[in-house]
């Protein structure tokens, strides 16, 4: 069977005051998928967010939701259906772990409270935690109770929003297990973040914003293998311009960047980095050569150029 859309953004416009957020942007969302947003700060990620969310009305363009137009504010049956978890996670500190998520239950009319609270909070490992102010929560732990407050109701569609801004890599990765568990379960997920790998390891689809305009999109592995392959040198003292001129014209070279002490070689998508290592390595002037796939700001100024291109 198809996937269903669950959601779609059509050519939507945002601006605020002179500045464009987005920019006649579109993008479906199916059901049962990740979907990550990847862009630098102030790509419109949030914009897209507050849109999808049904918390900020465009300037034009439509939303739909399962096919039928709905403008923001939402309707009352479709917000229900959606969960949100912001950058900021605005917590009431004063409260504890779970009068936090009894208060947002009843909010959203969950019914059996305490059951589904006992189930939230086992499922974002807080059961331990139930009785501690949330003022008193690690910058992780306060992440994962924002999560576990936006799953409370089993929204349709749970959006997340740089889920793992300013956590520590153990917490991030916490929290990545948390959406790999719903994107086992079918879940359906929006996911903004500024980490390529964090990207690569949740979604299924990922789209590429700059200035709220599409870049591109595809799964993560495609968009990897697009943006070719990295090869740094370190070079002997006094060596970097021998090691350069063995190295210009071989294929694929797309750029070479120069230091005091070595290089970094893009290899474009479609050329396998062998003849410049081999180049390397042939010259004798080299103290080491490795050979790594790019990261955010190198796929992304990639994309941007092939889309300029």
């Amino acid at each position: 069977m198809q996937p269903q859309t669950l959601i779609e953004v059509q050519e939507v416009t945002q601006r605020f005051r002179a500045r464009v957020a987005l920019d006649r942007f579109s993008i479906s969302i199916d059901e049962g998928t990740v979907v990550g947003v990847l862009g630098p700060n102030g790509a419109g990620k949030t914009t897209l967010i507050e849109v999808v969310a049904g918390l900020s009305r465009p300037v034009s363009g439509a939303v739909r939701w399962r096919g039928e137009l709905v403008t923001s504010p939402f309707p009352r049956d479709v917000r229900r259906r959606i969960g949100v978890m912001t950058q900021h996670v605005a917590l009431y500190d004063e409260l504890t772990v779970r009068q936090n998520l009894r208060f947002a239950a009843q909010l959203f009319g969950v019914e059996h409270r305490d059951n589904r609270i006992a189930e939230v909070l086992e499922l974002i490992g807080l059961s331990l935690r139930a009785k501690d102010r949330a003022g008193s929560l690690s910058g992780g732990m306060r992440r994962r109770l924002a999560l576990g407050r936006a799953l409370l109701h089993n929204p349709e569609l749970l959006i997340l929003d740089e889920p793992t801004l300013g956590v520590d890599v153990e917490a991030r990765h916490a929290l990545w297990g948390h959406v790999r568990w719903l994107r086992g379960t079918g879940k359906t997920v929006l996911l903004s973040t500024n980490h390529l790998d964090e990207a690569e390891a949740l979604c299924d689809r990922i789209v590429v914003l700059r200035d709220g305009r599409r870049v591109t999109e595809g799964d993560p592995a495609e968009l990897l293998a697009r943006t070719g392959h990295w090869v740094e040198i370190d070079c002997l003292a006094g060596s970097v311009p021998d090691v350069r001129e063995r190295i210009v014209g071989l294929p694929g070279i797309g750029r070479i960047d120069v230091t005091e002490v070595g290089l970094t070689v893009h290899v474009a998508h479609g050329d396998s980095p062998d003849a410049v290592t081999i180049a390397a390595l042939d010259s004798g002037l080299v103290q080491s050569v490795r050979v790594r796939p790019p990261d955010l700001l190198e796929v992304f100024q990639s994309l941007t150029e092939e889309a300029d291109g």
